[in-house]
């Protein structure tokens, strides 16, 4: 018996289209089965019901389809072509998913070559698409929930991993991610790859400690890719090279790069070919012989910083930078430790693919090297807004990687408190950065120059106080860092460096929550500052149809009012979306920021980002600080949904175990306590200076200068604190104010990770551990809530 696909493919040949001119004769019936029995009531109540294998498979529908007159059966639009013509007789059927596909109704086949795309005039129809061989699955299911419009205000589906949207963009970048050779370069030992001792390196003057080091230097003709994973640090010699869609020249200057498989794979490419003489490039004699035409030299040397052992922590990440176990032990002749070359496509690993509308945005914010005056000292401000899963903050991380290229300073604000770049989340920072950052937000965690403690992931619980504390910063930009004067001294160069040094950009990152109150902070965040460029991520696929963007196309450029708007593609989810969650790298930020290491000594009007990682004891286990509250603390505030319910009773219990922000203020800052707040002062017990529902400090007179842990609160009388925090302690002296907020410590920072039990918390089992439950909640009401919004109101129709 012939297949369904089979059966209708014949029937499509033969079947004669109909003509208005002539009535068209009755075409017979095709069908190779024959007609089923006619089913008596005495029968439909006495047999047992069918199996499915015993039935035909044609439907019944498609009976009635082919006995009725063709004079009545209208040939639809897009049924002028079919793809079935071209196929062989014979198809092969994988799965019984594809089996019962095919055996659906013509109206279902025919909206499977029907791509509902966005056609020009802002007006949606149906483009007829010819069937792509060996693609089995819609790209628009009539059956599919539709877009949640606040899915951001609630924040449910933020622990959930994203699906990879197929649309016209998303698509493209998923298959190119797919397809994309990794490494193309062809690795053959003392002729284009060589390992260089620390005795070779002299010459070469790097910077410590990487002059003595030993590394791997490589040959790159035109065009040659280079993909690595681990920790190395990297050394353009000669010609430049791409990474991570950042331009590097050729100069002294080591850049480290962190490349785990959690994140997007930055690949070095050989940007282009330099004819100038070797006699600048000091290199042995057996190196400077394979040198030929335009080849790029590219210095790779070790990194050893901790930041691999960091999956011993969360062991979400555990084995990220070592290679995934779908890769071939090929290049194992690079003699690096911690470096691993990645050759071909690999299950668990994306590549970061830049589009083009990117880089021509990039390079048009670039100040030209002979660029006038007037070009280089007029404001410079780039402000990057867009929905949540488009890469915006990917691209802005990008642009502040070129923009370190021209500018010794570069400014980050970081509006986004979900998914912050430099620290961890529910804080609104402004960093200064020398040189580009190559790796996910975890592995560059930094002290910013200026912050403000929100103490959530979403400013919904206080919008107020989340647009004071952008303002804030926006003020401190514009009075202390845009226009800071720099010299030589004060940076300990010799001049060799002609970045631009007297005037600092500001890129601007936002946070993806772009409806309802979400947009309207948004807006307030771009009139206060006065951007000077603003790049908007266009809206995916998915949500197209329900919001049209503002720009039409994709690197659309418009002038308003001395503002420069860009309109950039977004990138679409890459398969690492299917591993790691928005939680997943939230607990990751806030385990690696408490196991960071922060340099004591740093150059002038630079925040300070950690050079090492100390995971040699779990936080359980470390030495804390004894700080007495009765001395060091002025007050003790509680911010978020339901703090202001918290009594002074109950304040120790609340600190204990709470990871806070230790904030800096001005004198006077705060009113002195009132009467009523020391009526119980009579007693001889102390009590921690906590007023229930007071606000948080004014943004305008106070500082957030990082994050610390309250591992234990003594019990009165005693007035200590164990504290933890990788703060400096030269910024410690003036955090008198402790913010506590809905931050949590990740169970992942409870456990003690050397017992290799990751039931173990401080040596005991976790069956006999009070106040610390694992899975999911019993009982009514002790799981997640989950709210459902995707039902539309009649007005909403």
């Amino acid at each position: 018996m012939l297949s369904a696909v089979a059966a209708r493919k014949l029937r499509l040949q033969t079947k004669e289209p109909a003509s208005p001119a002539a009535p068209v004769q009755k075409s017979p019936s095709l069908s190779p089965s024959p007609p089923a029995p006619e089913v008596t009531p005495a029968s439909r109540t006495g047999t047992p019901k069918r199996r499915a294998s015993d039935q035909t498979p044609k439907s019944r529908k498609r009976k009635k389809q082919q006995h009725k007159p063709a004079e009545e059966t209208r040939v639809r639009y897009f049924e002028q072509e079919d793809s079935f013509h071209k196929q062989e007789d014979v198809i092969p059927v994988e799965d019984d998913e594809d089996a019962s596909a095919a055996s659906v109704s013509d109206s279902d086949d025919a909206l499977d070559s029907v791509d509902f795309s966005r056609a020009p005039g802002n007006s949606y129809q149906p483009l007829v698409q010819a069937a792509k061989s060996g693609s089995r699955r819609r790209a628009w299911s009539p059956s599919a929930p539709l877009p949640d419009s606040s899915e951001e205000e609630d924040g449910d589906n933020e622990d959930e991993p994203t699906p990879v949207q197929l649309g016209t963009h998303s698509a493209h970048a998923v298959s190119e991610q797919a397809t994309a050779e990794l490494t193309n370069f062809q690795l053959l030992v003392d002729t284009n790859t060589f390992h260089i001792t620390a005795e070779d390196l002299l010459p070469l003057r790097l910077e410590a400690p990487f002059n003595k080091q030993r590394g791997t230097l490589f040959l790159l003709s035109v065009s040659a890719t280079l993909a690595l994973t681990g920790t190395y640090a990297l050394t353009v010699l000669r010609g430049a090279v791409s990474l991570g869609g950042v331009t590097l020249a050729a100069s002294g200057v080591t850049h480290r790069v962190f490349a785990p498989r959690s994140a997007p794979l930055p690949v070095i490419v050989s940007a282009q070919g330099d004819d100038r003489d070797l006699d600048s490039t000091p290199l042995p004699a057996r190196i400077r012989s394979a040198v030929h035409g335009g080849a790029t030299i590219v210095l790779v040397q070790e990194l050893h910083t901790g930041v691999e052992d960091l999956g011993r922590v969360c062991r979400t990440f555990e084995g990220v930078f070592k290679p995934s176990k779908w890769q071939s032990a090929a290049g194992s002749e690079l003699k690096l430790q911690g470096a691993h070359i990645v050759t071909g496509p690999v299950q668990d690993v994306a590549p970061m693919v830049v589009p083009p509308s990117w880089e021509t945005a990039v390079a048009n914010c670039l100040p030209s090297d002979a660029g006038s005056m007037e070009q280089i000292h007029t404001r410079r401000v780039y402000l990057v807004k867009g929905p949540r899963n488009s890469g915006k903050s990917t691209f802005a991380r990008m642009l502040l990687n070129n923009l370190t290229t021209r500018y010794r300073r570069v400014a980050f604000l970081e509006c986004d408190i979900g998914q912050s770049e430099f620290t961890p989340g529910g804080m609104v920072s402004l960093n200064i950065v020398d040189r580009p950052q190559f790796g996910p937000p975890f592995t560059h965690p930094s002290v910013p120059f200026a912050a403000h403690y929100i103490g959530a992931t979403s400013p919904r619980a206080s919008p107020t106080l989340y647009l004071e504390s952008i303002y804030a910063l926006i003020q401190t930009y514009n009075i202390d860092v845009q226009h800071a004067l720099l010299d030589d001294d004060m940076l300990g160069t010799t001049g060799l460096d002609d970045r631009i040094t007297d005037h600092i950009p500001l890129v601007v990152n936002t946070m993806g929550w772009t409806k309802g109150l979400g947009s309207d902070l948004s807006k307030k965040i771009e009139e206060m500052l006065e951007a000077s460029d603003v790049f908007e991520m266009e809206p995916p696929p998915s949500e197209e149809i329900w919001a049209a963007p503002a720009r039409t196309q994709p690197g659309y450029d418009s002038q308003d009012g001395g503002v420069t708007a860009r309109m950039l593609e977004p990138i679409a989810p890459s398969v690492l979306s299917n591993y790691y969650t928005a939680a997943d790298y939230r607990a990751l930020a806030v385990l690696s920021y408490f196991h960071s290491v922060f340099p004591h000594v740093t150059p002038p009007l630079v925040s300070p980002t950690a050079s090492s990682w100390d995971t040699t004891l779990p936080l359980c286990a470390r030495l804390p600080y004894e700080v007495d509250w009765s001395v060091a603390v002025d007050r003790v505030v509680l911010t978020g949904a339901g703090m202001e319910d918290v009594v002074p009773a109950e304040i120790e219990r609340v600190l204990n175990g709470a990871v806070i922000g230790l904030v800096s203020h001005e004198l006077g800052a705060f009113d002195s306590p009132s009467e009523d707040d020391d009526s119980d002062t009579s007693n001889s017990a102390p009590r921690i200076p906590y007023t229930q529902g007071a606000p948080a400090p004014v943004p305008s007179t106070s500082r957030c200068v990082g994050l610390a842990l309250v591992r234990a609160v003594a019990p009165l009388p005693e007035t200590a604190l164990h504290v933890l925090t990788p703060v400096p302690p030269a910024l410690l002296a003036g955090a008198r104010t402790l913010v506590k907020g809905e931050l949590e410590l990740p169970v992942w920072g409870m456990l003690d990770f050397r017992t290799g039990d990751a039931g173990d918390v401080t040596g005991l089992e976790r069956a006999r551990l009070p106040f610390l439950r694992w899975g999911k909640g019993e009982g009514a009401g002790g799981g997640k809530r989950r709210v459902r919004r995707n039902l539309m109101r009649k007005g909403q129709m």
